[in-house]
């Protein structure tokens, strides 16, 4: 063998140096056998051979050692094929697999010492965590330290003299009972038994004490007859832990442990002896306490029961009184627990949640609440998080009171509940109490007061709007009406001065603008005809009369009045006549046509309206006629409008005849801009349209389906609609009729459709003495000559602008014109405004309501151009408009309106507002 000086210091030990190139087989005798079984297994295969953590046991420092080794066997050959020798280099690992294992053990005795409850059970904890480790552990003794006089072995952690104390077995670890080392109890002053000298010196050192046969403090005959665990060979030392609490100072036990026979007692092994000492130390100190405080509470408990059996009495008698006040309250009182369980109520509490006794522990807090969800959630966050009082208005699930206003009618059960959180010393929450009050009277009667003031503030809201919409519509014909009077006026007065005849332009042009007089006058004849209705409406003077009449003919009837108007506009016409009428041989009905006629009227106004624009420009008119209400099961996404009651038979009176009953029904189709959802809600209520710019874009007051709803219901039928957004609308209503004979072969002579009136009539504007108001108005504009001026009109009401347009250029200004503020802004960038060389403007006439960009968006637009210097000066801006409330004409200036013109207005007036600004201006 030939090694290197490290293997000589850290492996051989007291072999070397004799075995320094001598064989193997001798000096490893104690190994040989694994040892040659490697070098055969290397010499046979040619292989090299390793082996980690080695259970070896070694003869190198005078006695035979445990010893763990990590080691290997490498040929090595001398150029031929034929072994030469073995390379070794042998590690050891014997102080890291001491440590793991020994730590594992003071882990076991950790772990087992958790479960102890007691002293008594501690001690054998101790030992049962010992069990495992046979080799650091080969023996074990363990005696628990108490008074002499105890016959219980109870221990304390309270100081004592020594001469008081004796010792008592708890258990051993291979020593067998009756063994001479483990008598069963001993003094601990007196005796010179077993190892009680070791015992006395251990409790004056308080520290584990090392014992050995070799310097007598170990006798060498207390060793014989044990059982020797782990090699089974007899030891020569012991350690004695003196086991004390870390917070006393007092002994209460003393532990011998055998010490591993093939181990010398290093600094490995103390430190594993210091690190079970500190570990029995803390751990006895836990059980300890945990046995005192349970001693306590033992005690605490006793001494409880005897008050709490003082005080129950006292609580009976308090509980007793508090049952009788809970009892005759009119409040409804309960308490719960934390978790919102309810745990007791009184009788007024069940009688006014409807809850029952038998129920009381499946009652919770929610129960209560019906929708009061977010009050509760509030109140109860209040009460168990913040742990303050609360009170609050809560409405039950249901009305078990039975509560009724003064009508006698059922009203809503409402509670004004008040609650304490119950908290407890160390401040958690232990129960809720409160009280429920009984407020539905004054619930109901706030709740009265509130919808009368919102019924009051939506009236006011409907009363403006309507105020805004009729003034908007009477406005803008008047304008129109007073521009075009003015338009003859100028052109009858040029022929009369100047003794000419009207020449062929101007016969056209004062046909053109009495021709739209006219038709403006219809508008405005319409708007107040709507209104009228709806008064009658409001005061029950509007009645069905029942007319004979043919269905059919209404239906050519109201075509024939918007005939002209579809050919105008392009608009294909499709009339349907259901077969049914030939199927049920109807002719002649009694029905009121005039208010069918008017529903028909104002469905096929707006079909046209919202028709016109389309790509597609088709309504479609059809009529039939059914024993039974019509179904709507044929027609995808048609609904009945809500009727305010139940609509009941209308033709029940002798006036309707005896005919068979009859249901009439009418639809009106078209292929116009169509409704969405929403807008489809808000139809056929009072001043309602489908949007709020449709007033804007389409006109109209929004009283057309309004009425048209309660005339239809009036006639004891129904109206509704399906309609698709960008496809177009189905407008329906029936209205109940009964069978006829003609007019011819009745008993006396009916009225006939014939004899409805004509909303076609023809209307002449009587102005008295035009000329002389004329002559003024040409003085005052003679002081202003407007021949310089270039106007730019902004107005999407095409007639409107036609008008303006020609009396201003008939005034000599240069005018042009678009339709709403994105136009009018493309154009401002064309004038020298934006541009140098650009065209010239003088002054822009602006509308307020316009689509897509209106006038407050577009002056508003130009006023910010002006702070961010895009426009070199300002630009003079005049707003037209029939919107004249004083808030209307406020918040147009404070848009950037320079002025105002109220519609309708005569050319002098606007001229006059311009003069002003432009002076204004120097300009």
């Amino acid at each position: 063998m030939l090694y290197n000086e490290a293997y000589a210091l850290r492996f051989a030990g007291n072999k070397h140096p004799s075995m320094l190139g001598t064989g193997a087989s001798g000096p490893w005798s104690e190994v040989w056998e694994v040892l040659g079984s490697a070098l055969q297994e290397v010499v046979r295969t040619g292989v090299s051979f390793r082996s980690d953590n080695d259970d070896l046991a070694l003869y190198r420092r005078g006695f035979l050692e445990e010893t763990h080794i990590c080691w290997s066997l490498t040929p090595l050959y001398g150029g031929t094929e034929r072994i030469a020798g073995f390379y070794n280099a042998p590690f050891e690992t014997t102080d890291l697999v001491l440590s793991q294992r020994r730590m594992g053990t003071i882990n076991k005795v950790s772990e087992s010492l958790r479960k102890a409850s007691s002293i008594k059970s501690f001690w054998k904890s101790v030992l049962d965590g010992l069990e495992d480790n046979h080799r650091d552990v080969p023996f074990a003794l363990l005696y628990s330290v108490g008074e002499a006089e105890e016959a219980d072995h109870q221990s304390s952690s309270s100081g004592s003299t020594i001469s008081s104390k004796s010792c008592y077995l708890e258990g051993t670890i291979g020593i067998p009972l009756g063994h001479a080392a483990a008598p069963e109890q001993i003094d601990l002053k007196r005796s010179y038994q077993g190892f009680v000298p070791s015992f006395r010196e251990a409790m004056r050192t308080r520290e584990p004490t090392l014992v050995r046969i070799r310097d007598g403090t170990l006798p060498e005959d207390l060793l014989h007859g044990i059982q020797w665990r782990g090699f089974g060979e007899a030891g020569t030392e012991a350690i004695i832990f003196p086991v004390r609490p870390t917070n006393g100072e007092t002994v209460l036990a003393f532990l011998v442990l055998g010490v591993n026979p093939r181990r010398p007692y290093d600094e490995g092994y103390i430190s594993f002896a210091t690190l079970l000492n500190n570990q029995l130390a803390t751990s006895l100190a836990s059980t300890i306490l945990f046995e005192d405080e349970t001693r306590r509470g033992r005690d605490a408990a006793e001494a409880a029961a005897l008050e709490k059996e003082e005080l129950t009495q006292q609580i009976n008698l308090q509980a007793s009184r508090l049952r009788r006040m809970t009892e005759l309250s009119p409040l409804g009182m309960f308490l719960t627990s934390p978790e919102g369980i309810l745990r007791e109520a009184n009788d007024r509490f069940y009688e006014m949640t409807g809850h029952s006794r038998d129920t009381q522990g499946d009652v919770s807090w929610a129960d209560l609440m019906k929708n009061s969800g977010s009050v509760m959630e509030e109140g109860w966050h209040r009460l168990t998080q913040d742990m303050l009082p609360w009170s609050g208005e809560v409405k039950l699930r249901e009305s078990f009171e039975n509560s009724v206003n003064i009508h006698g009618e059922s009203i809503d059960f409402w509670v004004l509940v008040t609650a304490h959180p119950e908290i407890t010393a160390g401040g958690t929450l232990r129960s809720i109490m409160g009280s429920i009050t009984d407020i539905s009277h004054l619930k109901w009667a706030q709740g009265l007061q509130n919808r009368r003031l919102q019924e009051a503030e939506e009236t006011r809201r409907q009363q403006n709007e309507f105020i805004d919409i009729t003034s908007h519509e009477m406005r803008n014909p008047l304008s129109a009406i007073l521009q075009c009077a003015d338009d003859i006026t100028s052109a009858m007065q040029a022929c009369r001065t100047n003794g000419i005849a009207a020449s062929r332009e101007v016969i056209e042009s004062c046909l053109d603008a009495s021709q739209t007089i006219a038709l403006c006058v219809q508008h405005q004849k319409s708007i107040v005809d709507d209104i009228l209705t709806v008064s009658k409406l409001d005061s029950n003077l509007l009645l069905i009369t029942p007319v004979v009449c043919q269905p059919q003919a209404i239906v050519e009837r109201v075509v024939k009045m918007f005939e002209s108007e579809m050919l105008a506009k392009d608009i294909t016409l499709e009339i349907d006549i259901s077969s049914e009428f030939e199927e049920l041989a109807v002719d002649w009905v009694a029905m009121d046509p005039s208010r069918v006629l008017q529903i028909l009227i104002n469905l096929m106004t707006n079909a046209i309206k919202f028709t016109a624009s389309s790509t597609t420009r088709v309504i479609k008119v059809a009529v039939g006629v059914s024993r039974d209400p019509p179904q709507i099961d044929n027609i995808p996404g048609f609904a009945f409008a809500p009727t305010r009651g139940e609509i009941g038979s209308v033709v029940g009176s002798d006036e309707w005849g005896s005919g068979e009953g009859l249901y009439v029904r009418y639809r009106v189709q078209d292929t116009g801009c169509g409704l969405t959802d929403d807008e489809r809600k808000l139809l056929f209520q009072r001043f309602k349209q489908a949007s709020p710019r449709t007033h804007y874009k389409y006109g109209g007051s929004g009283l057309g389906l309004f009425i048209s709803k309660r005339l239809a219901e009036l006639h004891g039928g129904r109206i509704g609609v399906a309609s698709t957004a960008g496809k177009g609308s189905d407008f329906g209503f029936y209205i109940q009729a009964r069978r006829c004979l003609p007019p011819n072969e009745q008993s006396s002579p009916q009225p006939i459709l014939s004899e409805i009136p004509s909303t076609k009539k023809t209307v002449h504007l009587l102005s008295p003495n035009p000329s002389a108001r004329t002559r003024r108005e040409s003085i005052l504009a003679a002081v202003f000559t407007p021949n310089s001026l270039t106007i730019h009109i902004v107005e999407d009401n095409l007639i409107n602008q036609k008008v303006l347009v020609n009396q201003l250029r008939k005034a000599g200004c240069t005018v042009s014109a678009t339709n709403d503020g994105l136009e009018a802004l493309e154009f401002l960038k064309k004038t020298h405004f934006f541009k140098a060389g650009g065209s010239d403007l003088s002054v822009i006439l602006m509308d307020l309501e316009m689509p897509n960009m209106d006038g407050y968006q577009c002056v508003r637009e130009i006023r910010r151009l002006e702070r961010e210097g895009m426009i070199a000066e300002h630009v003079p801006v005049i707003a037209v408009t029939a919107n004249v409330r004083d808030e209307q004409i406020r918040m147009a200036l404070d848009s950037g309106m320079d002025d105002l013109v109220s519609k309708p207005f005569r050319i002098p007036e606007v001229m006059s507002k311009i003069e002003g600004l432009l002076k204004k201006y120097n300009r």
